[in-house]
């Protein structure tokens, strides 16, 4: 493509690495091993580290960072390691990480425990999550993972000599020394930087406020010595929304677990929940000992925090909580002789301007609002980041028509948005395969697609080819509908959303379908031209046989009613099916997570 050269800059993203989620409960573990046997026996970077690090620019996604859902396959475990192969995270050591153990992603299940305590490092080229104890990781253990902006927020806290006593040390930084109402969530991390000197601490971590010497610090639950050179990822917040302090009561809490009662996790299976445990929050005390691995997980109504080893959760035991405030966005981009060159158009949108990690889906459309550009785009389209802006672009290298329009919707990060790659274990052909929690074994998933030519706004891959997904039976696939092999590398911005009313397959059939157009029935549609819908082809809803859709699609509106169309101005074939996503401006909003 003759515009690809502009689309390379050196920045830094972190999205997503899902996969498939199974397993069964496990017994609960024996006691952590001592600090001298705390050896990862995986070879890890020999190289020195170097006393400070300079911090990691990441423009932000959200008004709070990146966030992700990562399951451990059998494919990406080595050991007690789970590798995180992605292209926004692979080759970038300074990546500052947090992660919070899942037992169920998306209420997706059976879970899997994972009663070990859990770390970062980096390999060389790939970040893993580990269990710091060196047991091997389990198939199906999930982890929420979110990479914060940068910020003087965001650092790596290291125990040395100076800052460490007996089983904690001590956070020396303006943002926490003297503010007992500072909220911190922490991750251990082995390698920060990808060097070393590096160090387990394999125990059960939380934080406290320290009222002598006015100082927030990272301890061992179990009272064990804090290794010299353990190195910690911290972030830190003030009370917010999104941003509280849960404490287990009689009233919240049973067994193994206490429910987290709030209107950002509320009835939001697909929230993305990090917890670190906090013995006294507000810096009062005599606190509260937790002595377990916890994690979260969703009983399809409520968010709960868990002790892995399914030990009861004691009581008064505080836990620090971090919730994204969700965003949702959806409008119309019209190109324009302004915002366009080369084979794109710019998107100038506070939720994607200097956002490289925003997850965009489009569909042309042809007359928004019913009022005619009108401007046919026969080009198979997709999202790519230039600096400080997304664009969407013709993949054949044309530039989009002055007038051209463009549905563009950005999700609400959540566990049902992420970024997929084609790579060679998960590609045949023209088929790239998803393995993901919330697709596999679901026939009648709703699964919305956009390519993305360069996640994190690295180096991209073109895919010049009218796309579709299929279900083979156990999983999910983004095909090529014209059978050209599906490029290694190829990258796309995948949206789940909830089940609803607004969500639901359009199927052409000779008594709907004239002309190059499909005519949509629905009551959130029919006499409305403001609708914004978002649509990806379907092969086979519920699975079984399908019907190719070989030609770009759009959506325009025709006598009162929204249709599905090709740009070429071939008749869609009969059984050609869409999955329909409708956005209401005027009633807002129709999609609630």
């Amino acid at each position: 493509m003759s515009t690809k050269f502009i689309r390379f800059a050196a920045a830094l993203a972190i999205l997503v690495s899902i996969a498939g989620n199974t397993g069964s409960a496990r017994a609960a573990r024996e006691a952590a091993p001592s600090a001298s046997a705390q050896k990862l026996q995986l070879p890890r970077s020999p190289q020195p580290r170097p006393g400070n690090r300079p911090a990691l620019l990441i423009p932000p996604a959200s008004s709070l960072g990146v966030e992700f859902v990562h399951v451990a396959t059998a494919a990406n475990i080595s050991v007690s390691e789970t590798i995180i192969d992605n292209p926004l995270t692979n080759g970038h050591p300074d990546a500052i990480i947090l992660v919070t153990p899942n037992w169920n992603p998306g209420d997706a299940g059976p879970g899997m425990y994972d009663d070990h305590p859990i770390g970062v490092f980096y390999d060389g080229s790939n970040w893993t999550i580990f269990n710091e104890d060196e047991v091997a990781m389990s198939v199906g253990a999930a982890f929420k993972v979110f990479v914060p902006p940068a910020g003087s927020n965001i650092f790596v806290q290291t125990a040395i000599a100076g800052n460490t006593a007996a089983n904690v040390t001590y956070i020396d930084n303006p943002l926490t020394n003297g503010n007992p109402n500072a909220i911190l969530f922490v991750t251990p991390n082995y390698d920060p930087g990808g060097v070393c000197p590096c160090m387990h601490d394999s125990h059960p971590i939380g934080v406290y406020y320290d009222g002598s010497p006015n100082k927030w610090g990272v301890f061992n639950q179990d009272h064990a010595a804090m290794p010299l050179n353990a190195s910690f990822n911290v972030f830190v917040l003030t009370a917010g929304a999104g941003v509280i302090v849960h404490t287990a009561t009689a009233g919240n809490s049973t067994g193994d677990y206490t429910f987290i009662d709030n209107p950002l996790t509320n009835g939001n299976p697909n929230a993305i929940v990090y917890v670190t445990p906090n013995w006294n929050p507000g810096g009062g005390g005599p606190g509260v000992y937790n002595n377990h691995n916890v994690g979260v997980y969703n009983n399809g109504t409520k968010w709960a925090i868990f002790s892995q080893d399914q030990a009861a959760i004691p009581l008064d035991a505080a836990f620090n909580v971090l919730v994204l405030v969700p965003t949702t966005d959806f409008f119309v981009h019209t190109a324009t002789a302004g915002n366009s060159a080369g084979d794109y158009t710019k998107i100038d949108n506070a939720q994607t301007n200097e956002h490289q990690n925003a997850i965009v889906l489009t569909t042309p459309s042809y007359n928004p609002n019913g009022n005619c550009g009108c401007v046919i785009n026969n080009h198979n389209i997709g999202v790519f980041s230039l600096v400080g802006q997304w664009t969407i672009f013709n993949q054949d290298g044309v530039l989009p028509l002055v007038h051209a329009a463009f549905n563009v919707v950005i999700p609400t990060p959540g566990a049902n948005v992420f970024v997929y790659k084609a790579t060679a274990g998960n590609t045949s052909a023209n088929i790239t395969t998803i393995d993901n929690p919330l697709t596999n074994g679901s026939p009648n998933a709703m699964i919305f697609v956009t390519p993305n030519w360069n996640p994190g706004h690295a180096g991209g891959t073109t895919n010049d080819n009218p796309i579709g997904v299929a279900y083979n039976g156990s999983q999910w696939e983004i095909f090529n509908q014209d059978g050209v092999n599906m490029p290694l590398g190829a990258a796309f911005n995948v949206f789940i959303p909830p089940p609803g009313s607004n969500v639901f397959v359009h199927k052409a059939t000779i008594g709907n379908s004239a002309g190059d157009y499909t005519v949509i029935h629905n009551p959130l549609t029919d006499g409305n031209p403001n609708a914004i819908l978002l649509v990806t082809p379907n092969w086979n809803p519920g699975g079984g046989a399908g019907q190719d859709e070989n030609h770009p699609i759009g959506v325009f509106y025709l006598a009162g009613h929204w249709t599905i169309f090709n740009q070429d101005g071939v008749l869609p074939p009969v059984h050609a099916a869409f999955n329909v996503l409708v956005y209401n401006p005027l009633n807002l909003p129709l999609l609630v997570r």
